[in-house]
């Protein structure tokens, strides 16, 4: 311990040897660097100039001809007074003689446009409902069917109830109608979700 302790002392009273010498090795050093270094020049930026190149174009360009143009339609105008009128122009009956004559009316809503779910599987009838016969009709002895287009909704209930085709009587079109709201399905599903579905139904009426 004591020739350490010798040690520590004899460096710390060279301090300021060892300083000296490290700043002239220092100056000497940064003059042989400047000193040997090459000389710095300093170019001016020069913006890069733009210049437009020209392009060969064709002497010719293939132009479309213009659409023909169509004729208006001839606009009705009533005639003035004291002008002609061409005997040979035909009207549109506004009038009818027979009842034979007269147009058919249109088609109602539900056969102009028909809505259609998409389904994988289709519904299953799980409760049917028998249809309470009219008493006229079964008087009458009157049978038939109807055949009843139904909605049946996500949760398996009916939603819409009407008829494509039938050979019985109106009250008996509305039992059957008041029949199959009562049914129950199981949905039908596309894929696992349940989905709504139009199924075709009919309804016997047949007297025992």
């Amino acid at each position: 311990m004591a020739l350490v302790a010798v040690r520590n002392v004899e460096f710390k009273k060279g301090y300021n040897r060892y300083l000296m010498h490290s700043l002239w090795g220092a100056i000497v050093i940064h003059f042989i660097v400047f000193y040997f270094s090459p000389p710095i020049t300093f170019k001016p930026y020069v913006l890069r100039e733009e210049y437009f190149e020209a392009i060969d174009l064709p002497e010719q360009f293939d132009i479309p001809p213009p659409p023909k143009e169509i004729a208006q339609p001839a606009v009705p105008m009533e005639a003035e007074e004291g002008d002609e009128v061409d005997d040979d122009a035909e009207i549109a009956p506004t009038t009818f003689d027979k009842i034979a004559d007269l147009p058919p009316p249109p088609p109602p809503p539900s056969e102009q446009a028909t809505e259609f779910y998409a389904f994988d599987e289709p519904p299953v009838l799980v409760k049917f409902v028998n249809p309470k016969y009219p008493d006229l009709a079964r008087s009458a002895g009157i049978e038939g069917t109807v055949l009843l287009r139904v909605l049946v909704g996500e949760d398996g209930k009916v939603r819409e109830v009407s008829v494509i085709q039938s050979d019985v009587t109106a009250a008996m079109e509305k039992a059957a109608i008041v029949a199959a709201r009562r049914f129950r399905f199981k949905p039908a599903r596309q894929r696992t979700v349940p989905v709504k579905a139009f199924m075709a139904i009919p309804i016997r009426f047949k007297l025992h």
